[in-house]
């Protein structure tokens, strides 16, 4: 007898197979089929894949069930989605927060225009999921409170981490994420994504650090 799953969706926890179900996915993208099992088994990951073909809930989506089996109700951030802020549209957003509103997931932005009222709610009242862009992430790295708060990430996704290699922002991502690790005291999963990429494997270095492991996944043009 097979016990496979038919399909990478069937190894999410239920609550987000029933939300996969109300918005009517039928069977996960060719990126989703490839990424998720990568991810759920914990391995750093730069996914490679055309716009329009569910790059964001490919990553989104195992780290909301993997949360959701051990950290959710825990405080602290536990995931960091770190975009420059141009790619940070509204859609984006409404569809990142669908999920997370629909779990009893908390999350939150942070960016340089971020209003005081909103990062002393943040400070109070951690969220779980945290998004932000690389200059804020080194510039909150520098507050005790919210150092206390990141205590608990476990995920970092990257998005269009291609516009970051060779830049000074990925410089910038790149020391945050080093003083991160030698602030918890270990290391957290990576998850990058891309649209395009020229040097897929110089990328993923760039994307997990030297000495580090990544799976490189690509889906050509159709």
């Amino acid at each position: 007898m097979n016990d496979s799953p038919a399909d990478a969706f069937e190894l999410l926890v239920k609550p987000v197979r029933k939300l996969i179900g109300q918005k009517g996915f039928p069977r996960p993208t060719e990126p989703q089929e490839k990424t998720i099992p990568l991810i759920l088994e914990g391995k750093n990951v730069l996914l490679i894949s055309p716009t329009a073909t569910g790059k964001t809930e490919a990553a989104f989506l195992p780290v909301l069930s993997t949360l959701l089996q051990g950290q959710q109700g825990v405080p602290g951030i536990k995931v960091l989605y770190i975009t420059p802020l141009r790619a940070l549209n509204r859609d984006m957003l409404e569809r990142l927060e669908w999920w997370c509103n629909n779990l009893d997931i908390k999350l939150a932005v942070r960016h340089g225009d971020t209003e005081t009222k909103e990062r002393v709610r943040q400070s109070r009242s951690p969220p779980d999921i945290l998004i932000t862009t690389p200059e804020t992430l080194q510039a909150i790295l520098s507050g005790w409170i919210m150092r206390q708060h990141l205590q608990k990430v476990q995920w970092v996704i990257v998005d269009e981490v291609h516009e970051m290699a060779d830049s000074k922002r990925g410089s910038q991502l790149s020391l945050a994420l080093e003083r991160l690790r030698g602030m918890i005291g270990r290391d957290f999963q990576l998850i990058g994504l891309s649209a395009t990429i020229g040097s897929p494997e110089r990328v993923g270095r760039f994307l997990v650090g030297k000495g580090r492991s990544v799976e490189i996944v690509r889906v050509p043009v159709a």
